[in-house]
């Protein structure tokens, strides 16, 4: 079931649940971006599910997919001051959804809070003389293993940065298990105390560092976090010839607030360029932005009072080339009211 609902029936945002009717998936490929239901709390459902399927298992990809769903389908659903909230969580918007205080039925505000003040418990587990880091955030953290109280102290910007530094206080031999995310597909390193830890690191899997350990032992797993273009399966015809972007585990949108006059449904992105990261400590609260360069491919005249007519099969015409700034798509529409667009076209040759 959980197969089948991730490789058929969820949303590149990690968001759950197709219609509207019901709320309710649809049929297999059936993800339409505008009009796409992703209730916040079906996300919520998702994490918990995934953290079960974790536990029972000890598979990387369930921890994998309650990253993603924790960054791109339940923040999106909290305004970034913390008062607001969306019970849908489209992947397309013309500019009128917008986060509200409360519901008439208002499920999603407290699922929301129960899940922020839960978040400690996600982050780290246990097994037989192990301890398992399933997710990467700044913090503290003391776990019960073999009747001892090991400390671990997380030091990172993650997700903004892919370097992290875990500390142990601890003394004796226990396997520290890292989760390398299936999103960094090459370049990950693993040191301990400044070494190379000498193992083989797999995206989608957990990397296992088993030692004696001394107190205070440094840890340093660091992941390449390259801008990635995603493309959908060929079955979801709305997204053919589009692609999202991703960087790091974070899914990137575009808004019409940063793009004046440009109609977000005509940029096309020049996939052999992938845009640039640049840190912005005073948008949104401090944000990563993408800033590159893309055309806009206007209809042409021909268009005009028509819907349809005969293939054109000569060669596209050129665009006309635009500055591009992408948000990531958890801090959409924190701003004034403007379109917004996840899935974006791919260029053509001119």
């Amino acid at each position: 079931m959980w197969t089948h609902m991730t490789s058929r029936q969820m949303y590149v945002s990690s968001g759950l649940g197709a219609r509207h009717e019901g709320e309710a998936f649809g049929e297999d490929f059936e993800l339409p971006n505008k009009r796409a239901y992703t209730e916040t709390c079906a996300a919520i459902g998702s994490v918990m599910w995934d953290q079960r399927m974790l536990a029972a298992t000890g598979q990387a990809r369930y921890a994998d997919l309650i990253e993603a769903t924790l960054f791109n389908a339940i923040l999106p659903g909290i305004s970034l001051e913390g008062r607001d909230y969306f019970y849908e969580n489209p992947l397309e918007d013309d500019g009128g959804h917008r986060r509200q205080p409360w519901f008439a039925c208002a499920c999603c505000p407290p699922n929301v809070a129960r899940m922020l003040t839960s978040l400690a418990g996600y982050v780290y587990g246990t097994s037989e003389n192990a301890i398992w880091v399933h997710l990467y955030a700044q913090g503290d953290a003391q776990l019960e293993l073999n009747g001892q109280t090991v400390r671990i102290e997380q030091r990172t910007r993650y997700p903004w940065d892919g370097k992290i530094e875990l500390e142990l206080q601890t003394n004796g031999e226990l396997s520290l298990h890292l989760r390398i995310p299936e999103w960094c597909e090459a370049g990950a390193t693993l040191s301990v105390n400044g070494k190379d830890a000498g193992i083989t690191i797999e995206p989608g899997s957990y990397a296992e560092l088993r030692r004696v350990w001394t107190s205070g032992d440094l840890v340093h797993l660091e992941l390449p976090m390259p801008v990635h273009f995603l493309e959908s399966h060929p079955q979801i015809l709305e997204n053919v010839g589009r692609v999202a972007v991703m960087r790091g585990p974070l899914l990137y949108c575009l808004e019409g607030v940063d793009h004046a006059d440009v109609d977000l449904r005509e940029i096309e992105l020049d996939l052999h360029e992938p845009p640039s990261s640049e840190w912005l400590p005073d948008l949104l609260g401090g944000v990563t932005v993408l800033r590159g360069s893309a055309r806009v491919r206007l209809p042409d005249g021909a268009w005009q009072h028509r819907l349809y007519r005969p293939v054109d099969l000569g060669p596209a015409r050129a665009g006309t080339p635009v500055e591009i700034t992408m948000v990531p798509y958890f801090a959409w529409a924190n701003r004034e009211a403007s379109p917004m667009q996840i899935w974006l076209r791919r260029q053509e040759n001119p």
